[in-house]
């Protein structure tokens, strides 16, 4: 690049093409001038060797640099990721000249925003959730014990891609922020009934979440039930072109399924638990504010 042209407000790269009309043997190549670093002038046979060999159709360019791409399909079944490894591994081992470098591929790059993507939006898709329960509740520890069910979701999804051996993509990402709005749905059941129950019969806590669980039981297993039969054909694949929005499905299957056979025993527990410990630390707080009050009264008589 010679020089530069700017045109309005951008700058154009300026290009010097041979005319190709004054080469016509490899002789008359040979004799091409070039300038080196000092302003001498040489000729092109001064400095490199021309030979016959064969030369591409076209020459692609990434950054004004030559490439040679390698492009390859899937085989049906196959991982994503896996597939990625297995070239990065074959790469690693080639001595490549000096000059040649690999550069990443897109489906490569593409694939690691999304693994970020992942942990970003579901970070933001939980909080989101949690802010909203602790406005409606006006506590932190009731949308504190609903938002537990997540990690058993993700948990759960992840799983679900293990086994089905799935690779992570966009519509996985999807699904994992989906199945954040999805899964509270029953821990919020559950822990409201367990706050009505208190409010009406004056229970302790302990006891309105055991009366809670069984009357809830039912309708937590009828809406998951009617969600995972509703997602278990997108799951398995079937159909045509399925199999862009199978990961999803497999994500949100397992995802909800772990999450609500979880969320029966381990969310009474914690709905227990944390209730207890933030009662312990309030009445120790006041224990004490207590305490300083006799003081300052003693000191002051």
């Amino acid at each position: 690049m010679p020089t530069q042209l700017q045109r309005n407000e951008r700058l154009v790269d300026v290009r010097v093409q041979l005319n190709q009309a004054l080469i016509r043997q490899p002789s008359q190549l040979a004799q091409l001038p070039l300038f080196v670093d000092n302003g001498a002038l040489v000729r092109l046979s001064d400095v490199a060797r021309i030979e016959d060999g064969q030369a591409p159709g076209e020459i692609q360019r990434i950054n004004q640099r030559p490439v040679f791409l390698i492009a390859g399909n899937l085989n049906k079944g196959a991982s994503l990721g896996a597939a990625l490894e297995e070239v990065q591994q074959i790469v690693s081992t080639l001595e490549l000249p000096d000059g040649v470098t690999v550069l990443p591929s897109y489906a490569g790059q593409t694939n690691k925003e999304l693994q970020g993507a992942l942990v970003g939006l579901g970070s933001l898709a939980a909080f989101l959730v949690f802010v909203v329960m602790a406005v409606q509740y006006n506590s932190l520890i009731d949308p504190l014990v609903i938002i537990l069910t997540v990690p058993l979701a993700l948990a759960g999804g992840i799983l679900g891609l293990f086994v089905t051996q799935t690779a992570i993509g966009i519509t996985v990402v999807v699904g994992a922020v989906l199945l954040v709005g999805i899964v509270v749905n029953n821990a919020i059941i559950m822990v409201e009934t367990a706050n009505q129950i208190r409010e009406e019969e004056g229970l302790d806590r302990t006891a309105a979440i055991m009366q809670a669980a069984p009357q809830r039981l039912r309708p937590i297993l009828m809406t998951t039930i009617t969600t995972v039969l509703g997602l278990f054909p997108l799951a398995l694949g079937i159909g045509e072109g399925s199999e862009f929005l199978q990961p999803l499905g497999i994500v949100v299957f397992s995802g909800l399924t772990l999450a609500t056979l979880l969320t029966l025993f381990i969310i009474p527990c914690f709905y227990v638990l944390l209730h207890s410990i933030f009662k312990r630390d309030i009445g120790i707080r006041k224990m004490v504010s207590r305490t300083r009050s006799l003081v300052m009264l003693s000191r002051k008589s």
